[in-house]
Formats: C-alpha cells, structure tokens, sequence
C-alpha cells in the first residue's frame, strides 16, 4: 500500500516512486479521491482506495485498509495522521520519513533528508534510503483510452493550435497571476490563431466564465472535467500556461511546451520538470516568501510579470 501525496501536483512529482516500485510488484493507492481517475492506469497499480472524509475517517479508513490485508506500506506523505491510519490498519511493515511526531508509528523510520531537495527527489530519497533501486527520475502519467476519447469530444469544434491555460492555484492568492492578465493572455493568443481552453476545478468555473466572457475562441472546461480528462486536453496543446499548480505537474508529466508563473513559491522546490518548460519569476528581495497570500499586500512577485513577456515565452515555445 502507498499513501500518496494530498495535493495533486505533489502527486505527480511522486510518480518516479511508483515507477521504481513497478518494476518488482503490483501495489495499491490510498489517496483522495479526485486523484482516481488520473492514478489508476498507471503501472503496477492494482487498485486505488480513496480516503475517508470526515471525523472518524482516520478510523474507517484503517478498518476498510485492514480488510486487505497489506503487509508492507510507504508513506509518502509526513503527516502524524497518514502514519496513524497505517499503525490501526495493522500493516506490520510502516515506512516513512521520521517526522511529525509519528516516529513510534513508524518500522522504517527514514531520517529526513538535511539538504533542501525539489520535492521529487524529496520522494525518491525515501525509497532510496528504503533500498529501493532508482533507475528512473522522470515523471510520468499513462492516460487511458476513455480519458482521450472524453477530451477529443471536450474539443470537438475548436481549431488547432491549441493553447491551453490554467488560472488557477490552490494554495493562495500568492500563488495565482492576476485574472485580468489571463484574459489579455487569451485574447492575444486568440489573435495569434490559437483556440484558448480553460482548465481548473470546480472553484474556478466562475472565473472561467468570466475569462471567456466575449471571446469567441476560448472555450470554459473549468469544473467539467475530472483530472485524467483535463490531463488527456493538456496532451493535445500547442502550449500550456499556468501558475505553480497541480496541473503544471500535468503538463510537465506529459512533456507538453509550458510556461509555468510564479510568485511566492520557490521553483527550486516545485519547478516543472520538463526540458520544455519556460518559468517566469521575479527576484525580488521578499521572493520566495512561501506565504498564502502577500505579508506586503502588493504581490509585486506577481503583478510585475507582464503580458507581453508571459506571451512572448508562450509563443516562442510553442508546438506549432
């Protein structure tokens, strides 16, 4: 059993762990849920159990854990809680960072890492220091045939280029450029020839709408979409924009040409791992302050990123 990461773009950064546990046995996922349909056509995954919600969740999810059986399980997240579900499931063999407090939980504990790695290789290094071989570092999704026969219907009608953005971020405002610059964005690559699709969940549907308010080439998917069927559009764009999200993982994962916007957070930690990806930073003296929103109240990290550079680095990247 491994317990995934919560957040989506977490996730596919620790898709090398899976990679590497593949190659000798199945295994099974216990994640959230919205993590499903983009997990489970990956290789050596024999099932995908979601977590429980709510006040006792800890103690339904380790009782519906028990049920199988594991023998051996891999904490992926640091969280006392992830460990805690392991320790009532009964699984004897519990592997994880020693962190949080969750040490006695733990049968393998692995010292945390005392160098600042990208998160990544913050996961590889665990298994690493598991004994597992790591023959592979590169991120990976595997999409399945459902997954692009829904995207081809999502864009049937639109013309190719495609350029496909993602306004959103989940972890704050700190990490989102300003909507009314996604709009100019899209209304430019609009009058380059490119159709715009917009991606995000369901809190984004909204200002998707309003993005795309009077843009006759720009069409709304935000909230329409589960992630193997957002994934399966990201595959088919020309270029991919966004901010530090889940969905820069997506996109990095499967190779696409992306520029990739980032404020508070650090791209030496969440970076796209991709050798077509462009990230547009300022280095301003309060940047990277790692915070949800600005101490400063200016988010001059994100406000001084401009249209013209952002489509500039889209343009030049493009896959048309």
């Amino acid at each position: 059993m491994v317990r995934l990461p919560n957040w989506l773009g977490d996730a596919v950064m620790a898709t090398p762990v899976l990679s590497a546990l593949a190659r000798r046995e199945e295994f099974f996922l216990l994640g959230r849920g919205f993590l499903e349909p983009l997990l489970t056509s990956f290789p050596g995954v024999r099932g995908f159990i979601p977590l429980e919600n709510g006040r006792w969740g800890v103690l339904r999810t380790a009782r519906k854990l028990r049920a199988y059986g594991f023998q051996r399980g891999l904490l992926l997240p640091n969280s006392f809680s992830s460990a805690l579900i392991f320790f009532l499931a009964g699984i004897p063999e519990r592997v994880g960072y020693a962190t949080d407090g969750r040490s006695l939980l733990l049968t393998r504990r692995i010292p945390r890492p005392d160098v600042s790695l990208h998160q990544r290789d913050y996961y590889l290094e665990l298994i690493s220091r598991w004994g597992e071989e790591i023959e592979e570092r590169d991120l990976k999704l595997v999409l399945s045939r459902r997954s692009r026969d829904r995207a081809a219907r999502f864009l049937r009608g639109l013309t190719f280029p495609l350029a496909v953005l993602a306004p959103g971020a989940a972890y704050g405002p700190a990490k989102r450029w300003p909507p009314e610059r996604f709009r100019a964005l899209a209304a430019e690559l609009c009058r380059r020839g490119f159709s715009v699709v917009l991606l995000g969940g369901a809190e984004e549907a909204r200002a998707g709408e309003e993005l795309a308010r009077d843009l006759p080439r720009v069409l709304n998917l935000c909230g329409k979409t589960d992630l193997a069927e957002a994934a399966a559009v990201i595959e088919r764009a020309a270029v991919f924009v966004s901010n530090d999200s889940g969905l820069m993982h997506v996109a990095a994962a499967l190779r696409r040409p992306q520029v990739a916007l980032f404020g508070s957070t650090d791209p030496r930690a969440t970076a796209p791992l991709n050798p077509r990806a462009v990230v547009i930073r300022k280095d301003l003296p309060c940047s990277p302050c790692l915070k949800r929103t600005c101490p400063e109240g200016h988010y001059l990290c994100l406000r001084e990123i401009s249209v013209e550079e952002v489509l500039l680095a889209a343009l030049e990247v493009a896959e048309c």
